[in-house]
């Protein structure tokens, strides 16, 4: 035992295993002019026989050329000064010797000649070697699992029962990843994952039908009575519901021509009220017609229209993107019109000024309003800090606007401004508070 223990020793502090003797027996007990066949170090059958030259003893070439790189001494005589070199004779006829399976222990009936052992045995680790070999060997499973186990079932344990094996769903079809993840990670969320229903009900439907058949389909629902709309408030489950409808028919005729007889009279109460409508608004469209072709407007007061608050104005910076502000309307059924505000700049005022224009838009009067008119409208980025210093700007239609620069609902003119209005350092003193700037239509004039 005192000779195994430089072996250990060496296999704890390097971590790799070493090719040491054959771990097998002979059909029959080598002939006696083989003095030594057995590694006075690992104990086992010699492989690659080395002599020494201190005391002729024969050993392992992976056993003996350890002791030597751990320097110490002899295994046989403890010479410190030694060397070794290759038994060939030995090797040769030790090789030609019969022996049994190193597992036949475990059931292996396979003999041959010693050289052909590693052959037999087969530790290449490559999958597609890793098959091949004695089927009492145990190996690792190729998918890392921390499986070892006798190659005649490893296969077995690689198609079915390993958790780290390729593994599609079998519910959703999509998801590939390792039978572990799909599992425990993509079971619980696939929307193809048959579940059973929250009621109870006996079905079992997938994850993402559940609610369409609670909706529609599950017999143990809850769900309102067909006629709830005109004041039936009985709920009862899906299955109990027809008995209720053949059960409470007079009931539910009578619900019904109450709110038949309700719905007349509001028909009737609206018609009226049209009528009154339609008599009324007459004298306003003959008064609309013959108003005058051009409309001058007054300056529009504080409430006419509010305040346009534009916020999160360094966001809309970052992202170089415009604003465009409520609409507003420039006089009573007057034009519609929007602010365009660019925090970033547009054109030459790129990157360091806010450009402000207005939008024309359609507007509901646009069909009785004058075209060609000129404009001259003025809005104001309004002072936050004092209420004094308000800055102002002037944009003149030059040429004018016509009937051709209508747009259709939903969509803006061009946008008419000015490109370099304030710059972004000025806006910090008075103007930027809370993120937010504050803007007022101030005045406008139609020609």
């Amino acid at each position: 035992m005192a000779a195994q223990n430089p072996n250990n020793h060496g296999q704890q502090r390097s971590g790799k295993k070493r090719r040491i003797g054959f771990d097998c027996e002979f059909l029959e007990p080598p002939p006696k002019r083989y003095v030594q066949s057995e590694c006075p170090v690992c104990l086992q059958i010699i492989r690659e026989p080395h002599q020494v030259t201190c005391c002729g003893k024969k050993f392992c070439k992976a056993c003996i050329e350890h002791i030597k790189a751990i320097q110490k001494p002899c295994p046989t005589c403890n010479e410190e000064d030694f060397s070794n070199f290759p038994d060939k004779g030995l090797k040769q006829s030790l090789y030609s010797l019969k022996v049994r399976c190193s597992h036949q222990k475990n059931g292996c009936e396979w003999t041959g000649d010693l050289r052909q052992l590693d052959e037999h045995l087969n530790t290449d680790p490559r999958p597609e070697k890793q098959l091949d070999g004695c089927k009492f060997f145990e190996i690792d499973c190729i998918y890392k699992c921390g499986k070892h186990q006798q190659r005649r079932y490893i296969q077995v344990h690689r198609i079915k029962d390993c958790p780290k094996r390729q593994f599609s769903c079998e519910h959703c079809h999509d998801y590939k990843s390792t039978y572990d993840d799909v599992t425990n990670n993509h079971w619980p969320v696939c929307g193809s994952f048959p579940v059973p229903c929250p009621n109870q009900c006996g079905s079992t439907i997938q994850r993402q039908n559940i609610d369409s058949h609670v909706a529609d389909e599950c017999p143990l629902a809850t769900i309102n009575c067909d006629f709830h709309h005109v004041g039936c408030a009985v709920k009862l489950p899906r299955q109990d519901m027809p008995e209720h409808l053949r059960e409470n028919l007079l009931t539910h005729i009578s619900l019904l021509a109450t709110s038949h007889a309700k719905q007349q009279h509001k028909i009737t109460s609206l018609e009226t009220e049209n009528r009154t409508f339609k008599t009324e608004l007459k004298p306003l469209q003959q008064l609309l017609k013959t108003a005058p072709p051009i409309v001058n407007s007054r300056p529009l007061g504080p409430l006419e229209p509010p305040v346009l608050t534009m916020t999160n104005f360094q966001q809309h910076k970052r992202d170089d993107d415009h604003w465009y502000s409520p609409p507003v309307y420039t006089h009573h059924q007057g034009y519609k019109i929007c602010l365009c505000v660019y925090a970033n700049g547009y054109g030459t005022g790129k990157g360091t000024h806010v450009s402000v224009g207005v939008c024309f838009m359609r507007g509901e009067f646009d069909d009785s309003l004058k075209w060609p008119f000129r404009s001259m409208i003025s809005w104001q980025l309004l002072d936050q800090v004092n209420g004094k210093d308000h800055k102002t700007d002037i944009h003149y239609d030059n040429p004018p606007i016509t009937s051709s620069d209508k747009v259709t609902e939903g969509e803006r003119s061009m946008v008419r401004g000015t490109q370099k209005w304030i710059a972004h350092t000025e806006l910090e003193s008075k103007y930027l508070r809370n993120d937010t700037l504050l803007f007022q239509i101030h005045k406008v004039v139609l020609k």
